[in-house]
C-alpha cells in the first residue's frame, strides 16, 4: 500500500499498536530508548515486539546519550534507523551507517540535516519555516495523533503509540478512520 506520505508510528510500547502499523503498512515503527520519557521501553521488550513484525523500518527513538550507547541499541534490537534530536551535539553519530530521522522542535538549520532522512516535528508553524528552508521531509507528529485533520496535507505523519491495558485490548478505530480513505 502506498500512502501519499510517509507513515511513522512512534513511541511504540505493545504488540497491538506495532502489529496494526505493519498491517497498515507503516513505513516506520519506533521504539523510545530514552530513559527519561514516560514512553521508554526496555530493551528486550522491544526486541521481543519486533520480532513479531515484518515490514516497516525498526526505529530506535533516542534523546542526547552517547554514540556508544546508541550504537550498543542498534546491535541489540537490530534497528534499521535512528531518531535523534536535531540538534544532538556528536557528529560522528553518522558513522553508525544507518538512517537518521531528526525530531526537531525549531526551525534552525543543523550540521546533521545534511545526513537526515527526514524530521519529525510537532509544530505547524516551524514545519511551515521549515519547508521553506529544506528539502527535506518532514513528518508532523502532533502532541494527539487520535485526530490529524486533512493528513493528505503532510509529506509524512507520525502517529504515537497508545497504552495498552491489557493484550489484545487496543482499539486502533481513530487511527483506521483516518488511513482508511488512502487505503488501496
Amino acid at each position: 500500500m502506498n500512502y501519499p506520505f510517509l507513515l511513522k508510528f512512534s513511541a511504540v510500547t505493545n504488540l497491538s499498536d506495532a502489529r496494526y502499523a505493519a498491517g497498515m503498512w507503516a513505513d516506520f515503527i519506533g521504539f523510545c530508548f530514552d530513559p527519561s520519557s514516560p514512553d521508554y521501553i526496555e530493551p528486550n521488550k522491544a526486541k521481543e515486539i519486533a520480532g513479531w513484525i515484518n515490514g516497516p523500518l525498526i526505529v530506535g527513538e533516542f534523546s542526547n546519550q552517547p554514540k556508544a550507547w546508541i550504537a550498543d541499541f542498534v546491535k541489540a534490537i537490530p534497528l534499521h534507523a535512528i531518531q535523534i534530536p536535531a540538534n544532538y551535539s556528536d557528529e560522528s553519530i553518522t558513522e553508525l551507517g544507518l538512517p537518521i530521522l531528526l525530531k526537531t522542535d525549531s526551525a534552525d538549520i543543523t550540521p546533521l540535516m545534511e545526513h537526515a532522512k527526514c524530521l519529525l516535528c510537532d509544530s505547524m508553524e516551524t514545519m511551515a519555516v521549515l519547508n521553506k528552508s529544506t528539502e527535506l521531509t518532514i513528518l508532523y507528529e502532533p502532541k494527539d495523533s487520535n485526530a490529524i485533520p486533512n493528513i493528505e496535507q503532510y509529506a509524512g505523519i507520525a502517529l504515537k503509540g497508545q497504552v495498552e491495558t491489557a493484550p489484545g485490548t487496543r482499539n486502533h478505530d481513530a487511527w483506521t478512520m483516518m488511513l482508511e480513505p488512502f487505503m488501496d
